[in-house]
Formats: structure tokens, C-alpha cells, sequence
């Protein structure tokens, strides 16, 4: 019988490998149509530094489409999130272990100091367990500290698995469907805010992030 630090070990070795190459071979088959990719486009012409922000369901797919682009995203101390983390690994990124609920100012310090070294953040809000779709404030803080935008992403596909039983409920493309990818304007958080402030601006952005969601939704429907 396999020890059980073993069985961990090859779980968090394997697992990793063939989610990225399942999405690998679907994200191959699928036709990707982009909204607002020309708002990332300037900020890069710039020599603007940002932060996406997604929501926790399209973090395995979203792995696939940004890979390789520099990025530095927070994942959870949790077996599944080590798995996360090694898998955006994998396509080319780097990664923080924690969460601004576990692992708190270090993980917090580390995002904004390596944004602030010319990677591109990359942030869940609403994980690592929800509630699904509800911002929470640190990657509020994160933008303010590190004074660079926010910007929405989002993504569905016109056929799509989605995973009931997961809190997020997430969401993995079909093989050769399309996959609609939003993109919205930058955000910017004021250096200095009071803490009613600092709420307004976590509602406004919610707002934003739930908005873009509704761009795909309709783009989805005009596909049909």
C-alpha cells in the first residue's frame, strides 16, 4: 500500500500536468473571440502595469489563455490550490501561496511588490471559497498599494461543462466551442481613501467585474 505523503506527493505532481494539458488540447480546438483586448493592448504600449481581475470559476481556463504573458497570480494554501499554482506554473507564470484570508500581509506584500517590479497581477476576488461572485477587499488593496488598474475579465463558452457541486461553479470550455473573452476598462483605486471610501470603490468594481460577466452572457446569446 502507497504511503499517504506519497499518494499527496504524486497527486500534486500529476494532477497539475493533466489539467494543463486537458485544457491545452481543448483550448486548441476551441475559436476564441476577444472584447476589449485593445484596452490591455495600449497599457502594454504604455509600459502600464495592471492587474486582472477574474472570477474564481474561470481560473483553470484562463490559465490556458494567459499563459506565458509574465503574470504573477494568489493562490490558495490549500491542496487545491497548490495544485492551481503549480498548473499557472506550467503555462509560463508565476505564483503566491495564500490568500488575502490566509497567509494575509505576506501574501498581500508579496503581490504588490512583485507588480511593482513590472509583473502583471493576476487576482480571483471572490476566492479561494466564495461567496461566489462577492468582491473582497484585497484586491483593492493591492491595486491602491501597488498603483496600478484593475481590469475585469471574464469568459464563457458557447458549450461548456459546469461543475455544480464546486462552490464557484466552474466553468471548463467544450471541445471546439467558442470561447468569448471580456475585457473592461481600467479601474483605478485612489492612494488615499477613507473607509467608506474604500467600500465605495469594492462595490463600484464588484459592480464592474458583474457587468463584464453580462457583456459575455450577450455576446454568447448573439452567437447563439
Amino acid at each position: 500500500m502507497v504511503p499517504r505523503t506519497t499518494q499527496k506527493k504524486l497527486k500534486s505532481w500529476l494532477a497539475p500536468r493533466i489539467v494543463k494539458y486537458l485544457i491545452w488540447l481543448i483550448g486548441l480546438t476551441c475559436r476564441k473571440k476577444w472584447l476589449g483586448i485593445k484596452t490591455v493592448d495600449k497599457l502594454k504600449l504604455d509600459n502600464q502595469g495592471f492587474i486582472y481581475s477574474l472570477w474564481h470559476n474561470n481560473i483553470t481556463c484562463a490559465a490556458f489563455l494567459l499563459r506565458n504573458q509574465g503574470l504573477l497570480s494568489m493562490a490558495s494554501a490549500s491542496n487545491d490550490g497548490r495544485i492551481a499554482a503549480k498548473m499557472i506554473e506550467l503555462f509560463g507564470n508565476q505564483s503566491v501561496a495564500g490568500s488575502s484570508s490566509r497567509g494575509g500581509a505576506k501574501v498581500l506584500l508579496a503581490m504588490i511588490k512583485g507588480i511593482r517590479s513590472g509583473l502583471t497581477g493576476a487576482i480571483t476576488p471572490d476566492g479561494p471559497r466564495g461567496p461566489k461572485y462577492q468582491l473582497q477587499s484585497g484586491v483593492i488593496s493591492i491595486s491602491q498599494k501597488s498603483e496600478v488598474p484593475l481590469i475585469p475579465f471574464h469568459l464563457e463558452a458557447t458549450r461548456q461543462w459546469v461543475f455544480s457541486k464546486s462552490w464557484d461553479k466552474h466553468k471548463l470550455p467544450k471541445p471546439f466551442s467558442t470561447i468569448v473573452i471580456s475585457i473592461g476598462e481600467p479601474f483605478w483605486i485612489p492612494k488615499k481613501l477613507s473607509k467608506e471610501q474604500f467600500e465605495a470603490y469594492r462595490l463600484e468594481f464588484e459592480r464592474r467585474m458583474n457587468d463584464n460577466v453580462e457583456v459575455v452572457k450577450r455576446e454568447i446569446e448573439q452567437i447563439g
